[in-house]
């Protein structure tokens, strides 16, 4: 009886998934006192009523602070991002569900 060795490769059906180079958030900001905050959305139901209420909330502990509104898909594109940035001093990236 001749007895052949037979191996077996598993493979991962999902591929590798590299990782991507862990970077530092930016610094806080002290003060949001005159400062342009931007208002992303992805324009689900409930989110016009959560900037609603965080621009009053702003304008009452900061009334000088400004407010701008972008809406866009779910995932905020890379080009919308780098556009607020240029804007507004920091965002808010809320989506709604």
């Amino acid at each position: 009886m001749n007895q052949e060795k037979i191996e077996l490769r598993v493979l991962n059906p999902r591929g590798e998934i590299k990782a991507k180079s862990a970077f530092s958030p930016s610094p806080r900001i002290a003060d949001l006192s005159g400062k342009k905050i931007g208002l992303y959305s992805n324009m689900k139901q409930g989110m016009d009523n959560f900037y609603i209420v965080f621009e009053e909330l702003l304008k009452k502990k900061y009334p000088e602070a400004t407010t701008m509104k972008v809406s866009g898909a779910f995932l905020i594109r890379d080009e919308d991002a780098e556009a607020m940035a240029k804007e507004a001093d920091a965002f808010v990236y809320g989506v709604g569900d």
